[in-house]
């Protein structure tokens, strides 16, 4: 998935349209459709990244930063499971946070 997909796909799981993001994020419109062809500045990156909530190194690599050898190792363990076995481990998580 490039950059301008993995946009799309971000806006669609937000319910917003690219030209929205281009709108919060006060750039031109058609902006973020020409980063098929074209790199983008760094403001325009962390502006579109913050109204998607996710990082700069998310858009541009499709993966987020790993703070911490636990979390890695959580990463690759769940990296095999299937997609309700990673539903149930969230669930858990969200047990473990409330607590």
């Amino acid at each position: 998935m490039n950059l301008l997909e993995r946009v799309q796909h971000l806006a669609t799981l937000k319910g917003l349209s690219v030209a929205e993001i281009e709108r919060k994020a006060n750039l031109g419109n058609g902006t973020i459709r020409r980063w098929e062809n074209s790199i983008p500045s760094a403001d325009k990156l962390y502006r579109v990244s913050k109204v998607l909530g996710v990082s700069i190194e998310y858009l541009l690599s499709g993966e987020e930063p790993i703070e911490n050898e636990k979390s890695k190792l959580i990463a690759r363990k769940a990296s095999s499971l299937s997609a309700e076995q990673l539903d149930a481990v969230l669930n858990m998580i969200d047990v473990f946070k409330s607590k």
